[in-house]
C-alpha cells in the first residue's frame, strides 16, 4: 500500500486490487460430495465442486479461490468428467493465490461455457471455500451437475427348492 497526495496535499492510501467486474460463489466441499482423481493425481478420494461459468463477453478473466484449506482449480471447457479428469482440461493452478489456494487466469470465449472444478491438494480435505471471477463483464456461476462416478457390481441368486412327497401305502382287501 502506498501514499499518494494530489495537488492540495492531501493523503490517501490505495491497495492494489483485482480489477473488473466480480461475481463470487460460496460453497463447502465435505464428506457428502462426490470424489473423484484429480489431474496430477493418480488416486481417488477428492471431494470436489463443479461450478459452470457463464460470460456475456470475451476477455482476460481472474478465478480466484479464498478458503482455510489447501484448494486446486480446474478448468475445464463445456463439461467435466470425474472418472475423466484430463478430458476437456484447459488450466490448472494449486497455490497461485493466496494462502495455498488457486489463482487462474484465462482469456475466455463466450460462445462457451466453462467448467471451473474446485477440489484440493490433498486427498480426503473439507472445509469451505468462496470463489470470486474478476473480469470485463459480471460472469453467470451456477452449480454443475455432474455424472456420478459408476461401479458395476454382479450378483448371483441361487434358489434352492426341496420337494416333499408323502407316500400313502394301500392295502387291496382291507388290512
Amino acid at each position: 500500500m502506498g501514499s499518494i497526495s494530489n495537488d492540495r496535499s492531501i493523503p490517501f492510501h490505495c491497495a492494489a486490487t483485482m480489477f473488473g467486474i466480480q461475481s463470487s460463489y460460496s460453497s463447502a466441499l465435505t464428506e457428502k460430495r462426490s470424489s473423484s482423481m484429480r489431474p496430477k493425481q493418480g488416486e481417488y478420494g477428492f471431494y470436489f465442486l463443479a461450478i459452470k461459468i457463464k460470460i456475456p463477453s470475451s476477455g482476460i478473466y481472474t478465478i480466484v479461490c479464498e478458503s482455510g484449506i489447501d484448494t486446486y482449480g480446474c478448468l475445464y471447457n463445456e463439461s467435466f468428467l470425474p472418472s475423466s479428469p484430463y478430458s476437456k482440461l484447459i488450466a490448472t493452478d494449486d497455490d497461485s493465490g493466496s494462502k495455498r489456494n488457486f489463482k487462474l487466469i484465462a482469456n475466455l470465449p463466450t460462445t462457451q461455457s466453462m467448467i471451473l472444478v474446485v477440489t484440493t491438494y490433498n486427498a480426503e480435505q473439507t472445509g469451505v471455500f468462496k470463489v470470486t471471477v474478476y473480469g470485463p463483464e459480471k460472469a453467470i456461476l451456477t452449480p454443475y451437475a455432474t455424472i456420478p462416478l459408476t461401479t458395476t457390481s454382479t450378483s448371483t441368486t441361487t434358489k434352492s427348492t426341496s420337494t416333499i412327497m408323502n407316500t400313502t401305502k394301500s392295502r387291496i382287501g382291507g388290512r
